[in-house]
């Protein structure tokens, strides 16, 4: 498998037909000329997630390596640490007094009006085994449906909750002592909201399924039952092998993902052993499509 691109300043290897591929020849260490640059964010068009390895970056070389793509979200978590000095960036970390507690597939930041773009996350400790990351590719997913699903899906849209994850018993840890007044200022300052079901990416010009297990609470104009029934079909298509790809990490590792196009999911198959990542958001794509989701396409 090939991606037939002219790349000049990297290479591109795909790891599934449906999504992800794997970008060499680059040091992320060092400044990215702009040809790069544009070749990586043409990889990240075509393949939705693009990973690299053996990228020890500090902190600041992590969220430099992201500011040309676009602009970057300053990081406000209700669950995760922020790296002193670097305020786009979150800490994520579990280990066996912090078990991790998200176990859906998601798209980062759908429960938002306006969805960041795109995720970059670094893993800087890794356990002895497990700990992979699932991606779902949205196209091939979509592509999977039959006709007639298509053509039914083609006008709907979707009821996003930050609270279907945030106020589930998984997070009540989060809701502790100082974390209450953190999470109800979160709760506060994301209501729920709606996308379309089917969006169309504003580059690829491909159709997508726009849905997270973690945030997707109902389908518009649906009975409750009929809602919840054709989503939990959904979130089972998805999960299909067959539109996905694994990420197994190694400390230096880092995946890239365009939110627009995928889903993903941290398998939680190491715990109580310890995993250390940082994570960086960017809400524009300035080398695409400006927002991420120009005239709510």
């Amino acid at each position: 498998m090939t991606d037939d691109a002219p790349y000049k300043t990297i290479t591109v290897t795909p790891k599934t037909a449906a999504v992800g591929a794997t970008i060499g020849e680059i040091d992320l260490t060092q400044r990215i000329p702009n040809e790069a640059v544009r070749e990586i964010h043409t990889a990240l068009m075509r393949h939705g997630v693009v990973f690299f390895r053996d990228q020890h970056l500090t902190p600041k070389q992590h969220a430099d390596f992201a500011r040309p793509f676009g602009r970057m979200r300053i990081a406000k978590h209700t669950s995760f640490e922020i790296f002193e000095g670097v305020p786009e960036m979150s800490v994520l970390i579990n280990d066996k007094d912090r078990p991790p507690n998200v176990n859906h597939y998601h798209s980062d930041g759908i429960f938002r009006q306006s969805p960041e773009f795109a995720s970059i996350l670094r893993a800087v400790e890794c356990p002895v085994a497990g700990g992979d990351t699932i991606f779902i590719g949205g196209a091939a997913a979509y592509n999977g449906l039959s006709e007639s699903m298509k053509a039914y899906l083609s006008n709907k849209n979707a009821i996003h909750n930050f609270m279907k994850l945030h106020g589930s018993p998984k997070k009540n840890r989060s809701w502790e002592g100082d974390g209450a007044a953190r999470m109800e200022r979160a709760q506060k300052a994301n209501p729920p909201v709606i996308h379309p079901l089917v969006r169309i990416h504003p580059v690829s010009g491909r159709k997508s399924l726009y849905i997270s297990e973690s945030f997707t609470m109902d389908i518009e104009g649906l009975p409750q039952e009929e809602s919840r029934g054709l989503l939990t079909f959904l979130f089972r298509h998805c999960a299909l092998p067959e539109y996905q790809c694994r990420f197994h990490w190694r400390p230096g590792s880092i995946a890239f993902w365009d939110n627009r196009a995928t889903q993903h999911y941290a398998v939680a198959d190491y715990w109580p052993e310890r995993r250390l990542m940082h994570r960086v958001s960017i809400e524009t794509d300035e080398l695409g499509s400006g927002e991420a989701w120009p005239n709510a396409a």
